[in-house]
């Protein structure tokens, strides 16, 4: 799995990697010190890779979502 960059928005320097599911993560920038705000994903957009999961979706399914 590969995780996201979020990074400050005022001077783009990296303040993490990670996944953020149905949350907000308050960081302060240790070069600038500027305050970002970010908000993570919603679960239900999220596509499960675990077999037999009641959220599995399938290629088909996300291609007909599309249309």
């Amino acid at each position: 799995m590969s995780y996201k960059e979020y990074r400050c928005t005022t001077c783009g320097r990296l303040l993490f990697k990670g996944l953020l599911v149905d949350s907000a993560v308050e960081v302060k920038c240790r070069g600038c010190g500027n305050l970002c705000m970010f908000s993570g994903e919603s679960k239900d957009k999220l596509i499960c890779f675990i077999e037999n999961c009641p959220r599995r979706k399938t290629k088909e399914d996300v291609m007909e979502e599309g249309k």
